[in-house]
This record gives C-alpha cells, structure tokens and sequence, in this order.
C-alpha cells in the first residue's frame, strides 16, 4: 500500500470512529435533574378550584393526586400541619417523631435523619445542589447545612436570606410577595445558566395571604400569582431540556393544608389541614400515586430514585416514605400489637404476586447516632396483605419500641409500634 493509500485508509478509520464516538454520544443516557417547590399553605380544595394553568400543564404530563400530611393523627408520629414541620417532613423523608422538629423555631432538629442534600452530598458529592429561599432557617437550620452533626457539608448554589434583608425588602404589606419574586428570579436564571442537578425552591406568599385574609379573593389572586411563577420555572426547564441532554423531574407540593371555617389557621389534624397535594411531570407514576394513599414523606423516596443515588441501608430502614413513582411492591405499612402479643402488621399491595420479609429490631439506637440490629421472622406472600407474627418467643416483654420492615421486590416500607 503506498503512502496516500494508507493516508486514506488511516482517514477513513478516525472518520469511523468519530461517528462511532458521536452515535454513542447521541445515545448518552439524559443527565438526571430534579426540582421540587413549596408552595406555602395551599389547601387542595382551593388548589382545585382556582385556575392554575402552569400547574395543569405539568400534571397533564404527569400527574395530579391529593395528599396527606400529619403523620398517624394521635399515634407516634403526629405531626403538627404547621410550616417547619411540612418542609422537614419532605427534606428527611420522615415524620416529625424522628425529625424533631415540632414547631417553626426549629430548636433541636435531630440530624441523624439525613436531608436530601445530606444524602446527596455525601453519595454523589460531584452533584450540584442548590437552594432558592426567602426564610435562611429553611437552609441554616433544617438541612444544617455547615453543622459537624449534620454532616458538614456545603450547598453549591445558595439564594436565601431575603427575610432578613430588611434594606431591600422593607417589611410593608407587599414585601413578602416581592420577596417570592426574588426567589424566582434567581431560580430561574440559576436553572437556565447553571443547571443543578438538585434544586428546592420555596415560596411564601401564599400562606402570608391565607393568615391575612383566610378563602377570600386576595388568596385565591396569590395562588395564580404563585401559578404564574411556576411556569417561570417551568419555562427555564424546558430551555434546558430542549437544548441539553437532561432529564428533569419536577414536583410541586404544599406544606399543608388550612383549617376551616375561614382557611387562617392550621397546625392540627383535621382533615382540611392534614390534605395537601402533589404536582409533576413524573411519565412513570406507579399505581400508587394514582390510586393509593401518597403521603408527604413519598417525595424523598422519588427524588432519590431520579437521581440514581443509593441510600444506605441504615438511612433507608428510617424512611417513612415509598416512592411514587417506578416500580412499587407496598404501601401504607400498619403495625399494631395486640393482647396476645402478637404482631399485626397490614399494608396495600401493588403487585400480584412474590413474597415480603419481615424484620424487627427491638432498638431505636439509630436517633442517637448508633446501629439498630434487624432479625427477620418471617415471610408471606405479597397479596395477603397482612400478617399475624407470634412475639412471645422473641420477647418477655413488648420493647418501648417495636421497629418493623417490610421489604418487597421493588422497595420496603417501615413502621413503629410504640408502648404509650
């Protein structure tokens, strides 16, 4: 072969394989990202009930269920419908009895529980995380962000601190609206330039408006507003998506719901108060989202899956939650113990056949930083959907607290049963 033959032949080859390299490329999986928003105070029956055309177009993709919030109304994990409390039930995946935090001045907010961002930077520390908040709290106190016993991490992209920051926001009757404008703003533009992989944008103005003036014309006006800065964020996403190799999952919840007569309150477990909601562009919600039960603490579960992170075991075994969307096993795990000193455990299967485990420490060490030990004592089959279990040969005595898993193909599901 002379010399311009191999010349050509060596151009073919880098031509072959820069297409091969280009195909591949092509056929790259789409980078994981995921936004969640809280919209503050927002009862589901309002929400339905007001026109919200971003909304809509996102659950048109995905899709539109009822929630509950509030943990077991008047058992272990009761949790006051209040603020703090709704943003922690999301952030840690678990009800207020193991988050600790009780009220909104977040005293003593129990870190063992780890935060998405705790999870994901720890997991995937190359992974871009970000915060879009009037209230600093929501970043300094309950995702502890810098705090040794919270792990010690940092959030990459921080936009907060406007309730504060009494020069640019004088607190007059409008500063708390012009404060979620802020949020927005710096959201969206974050969104569209620096893309993270894991966003919580929170904003306020609704719940102000619903203290204020309760189910009036002024609260249904801030719900359209708040509408409005949704597809703000939705418009920034699908720039991203449309010009990007991204995958991006959105989820638009409340922190709870109000009280009746008037909507002003809330904070109890009435119903009206503990009903709160979820909106996404989810294309693979599971038969629970759509027909079960979803629960605050399903957002964490979710939001992981997205992102492909793996939790580990022991922070898996403490979440309340299952994912709502993918592939599910159970649901709505019950767990009670009866004078015979038996085990009745209960939950909604959504799957026709396999088989579940059924484990149990009789610790909670976890709380303070240690390990609890899980023995397996059975087995049954998925669609019974309950369980009877013997504890005489386990225990002279029912422990103060009975932890239970209940792990299934596709996922487990945990619950407590705890001496009063």
């Amino acid at each position: 072969m002379d010399l311009n033959n191999q010349l050509a032949f060596l151009l073919l080859i880098l031509i072959g394989l820069s297409f091969g390299c280009t195909s591949q490329n092509s056929k790259q999986k789409p980078a994981p990202k995921a936004v969640y928003i809280i919209l503050d105070g927002i009862s589901a029956d309002v929400l339905e009930q007001t026109d919200t055309p971003n909304l809509d177009k996102i659950s048109k993709i995905g899709g539109y269920t009822r929630a509950t919030t509030g943990g077991m109304a008047g058992g272990y994990s009761e949790s006051p419908t209040a603020s703090a409390i709704g943003y922690n039930n999301l952030l840690t995946g678990t009800w207020a009895n193991k988050h600790n935090v009780y009220d909104n001045n977040i005293d003593h907010p129990n870190y063992e529980y780890w935060s998405l961002y705790r999870l994901i930077e720890t997991e995937k520390p190359a992974l871009k995380t970000a915060i879009f908040s009037s209230w600093t709290d929501n970043r300094t106190k309950l995702i502890g962000e810098g705090l040794e016993e919270s792990g010690g991490f940092q959030i990459d992209i921080v936009r907060d601190g406007y309730d504060i920051d009494t020069l640019s926001f004088p607190h007059d009757s409008a500063w708390v609206r012009q404060v979620d404008e802020k949020v927005v703003q710096e959201a969206a533009k974050s969104l569209k330039e620096n893309a993270p992989d894991f966003s919580w944008i929170y904003l306020w103005y609704t719940d102000d408006t619903g203290h204020s003036f309760g189910d009036t014309e002024k609260y249904f006006e801030s719900i359209k507003n708040a509408d409005r800065q949704v597809g703000k964020i939705w418009n920034a996403i699908q720039e991203r998506k449309n010009n990007f190799n991204e995958d991006w999952l959105i989820i638009v919840t409340t922190d709870h719901g109000r009280a009746l007569p008037d909507g002003k309150s809330h904070g109890n477990q009435s119903e009206r108060e503990r009903t709160v909601w979820f909106a996404t562009n989810a294309d693979n919600l599971n038969e629970y989202f759509r027909n079960g039960k979803p629960q605050h603490v399903d957002l964490y579960p979710t939001i992981v899956q997205h992102l492909g992170i793996k939790i580990p075991k022991d922070v898996e075994r403490e979440l309340d939650g299952v994912p709502f969307a993918g592939s599910i096993s159970l649901s709505n795990l019950n767990a009670s113990v009866n004078k015979n000193q038996e085990l009745l455990l209960k939950w909604d299967s959504w799957e026709n056949s396999g088989e579940v485990e059924i484990k149990l420490a009789h610790t909670n060490y976890y709380k303070i930083g240690g390990k609890d030990e899980y023995q397996l004592v059975g087995t049954k089959e998925l669609s019974s959907e309950k369980a009877l279990i013997n504890l005489n040969p386990l225990f002279d005595s029912i422990p103060d607290t009975l932890k239970v898993i209940v792990q299934g193909k596709h996922n487990q599901h945990s619950a407590w049963v705890v001496k009063k």
